[in-house]
C-alpha cells in the first residue's frame, strides 16, 4: 500500500522548503490530526538546513535469532541494505523500530550511502551509532538518540516500502516528509498543494510580524494584524514581489 494517486513533483518539494514545520503541522490539523513525530529530534542538521522528500519506509521488529542468522548469511539478503541501495533522488528513508533504544539501526556508512544516492534524509524512531561521523556527512538525520551496538543486538529488518508507524504516526511510501530545526512532520500527498498555496503566505506574514514586534508594536496590533496593520502588511508584501 502506498500513496500513488497524487503526483508530487520536484517543484512542489522545492516550494515546501519555504514552509516551516510548525506552520505545516498547524495547517494539517484541520484534516489530519496525527502528523508530527513527537520525540524524534534533529541530531544531524546543519544550521538552516531543511529536509524535504518522498518517504521510503523500512521496518524492524525484535529479533528472532534463527531468522536473523539466515539474513546475515549473505550481505544482500537484508531488507535494510536492499532499501538503501534502492533510494532514489528526493527520497527520505523513514525507519520504524518500535521505539527501540537498545540497538542502533544506522551508522555513518549507511548514512553516507543514502547521501551518495541523492537521498534527502533519514528519520528513525530509534537510535544510531557513530553520531560524530554521521554529523560530517551533511545528510539531515532525525532520531531518538545513540547506542554503541548495532542492529543484531536486538532487532531484525523484515520489510520495506510498506506502511509503518513512527512515533505513533502512520507513514506510507510516497508521503512527503518535511524536517527543520522544529522537528519532523509527515504530509499526506493530498495536503501538499494547499500547504504550498497558503503555508508560504502564512510564513511570509509571520516574518513581517517579527519585524513589527522588533519595532515595538504590541501583540494585539500585529498578531494577528488589525485592519490598519493588515493594509500595511499588504503594501509590504507587494513590495517584496
Amino acid at each position: 500500500m502506498q500513496n500513488t494517486q497524487i503526483e508530487i513533483t520536484d517543484e512542489m518539494l522545492h516550494q515546501l522548503r519555504n514552509v516551516s514545520v510548525p506552520t505545516v503541522t498547524a495547517m494539517l490539523e484541520a484534516k489530519f490530526r496525527n502528523t508530527y513525530l513527537i520525540g524524534i529530534e534533529p541530531k544531524a542538521l546543519q544550521p538552516g538546513q531543511i529536509m524535504v522528500g518522498r518517504a521510503r519506509t523500512l521496518r524492524f521488529i525484535p529479533k528472532r535469532e534463527t531468522i536473523l542468522e539466515a539474513q546475515y548469511a549473505t550481505s544482500e539478503n537484508r531488507p535494510h541494505r536492499q532499501v538503501i541501495e534502492d533510494i532514489q533522488p528526493g527520497d527520505v528513508l523513514v525507519i520504524e523500530t518500535g521505539g527501540c533504544l537498545g540497538a542502533a539501526v544506522v551508522g555513518d556508512m549507511f548514512t553516507r550511502r543514502v547521501k551518495e544516492r541523492d537521498g534527502q534524509g533519514i528519520v528513525i524512531d530509534g537510535v544510531v551509532r557513530d553520531m560524530s561521523a554521521i554529523r560530517t556527512v551533511g545528510l539531515p538525520l532525525y532520531c531518538k538518540g545513540m547506542h554503541g551496538s548495532g542492529i543484531g543486538r536486538e532487532l531484525m529488518a523484515v520489510d520495506y516500502d510498506r506502511p509503518i508507524s513512527v512515533a505513533g504516526v502512520p507513514v506510507f511510501k510516497g508521503d512527503v516528509i518535511l524536517g527543520d530545526e522544529d522537528g519532523v512532520v509527515v504530509i499526506p500527498p493530498e495536503g501538499v498543494a494547499e500547504l504550498i498555496e497558503h503555508g508560504i503566505e502564512h510564513d511570509v506574514q509571520e516574518r513581517w510580524i517579527r519585524q513589527k514586534l522588533a519595532e515595538g508594536y504590541p501583540l494585539h496590533r500585529v498578531y494577528p494584524p488589525d485592519a490598519e496593520m493588515e493594509k500595511e502588511y499588504r503594501a509590504w508584501r507587494k513590495a517584496q514581489g
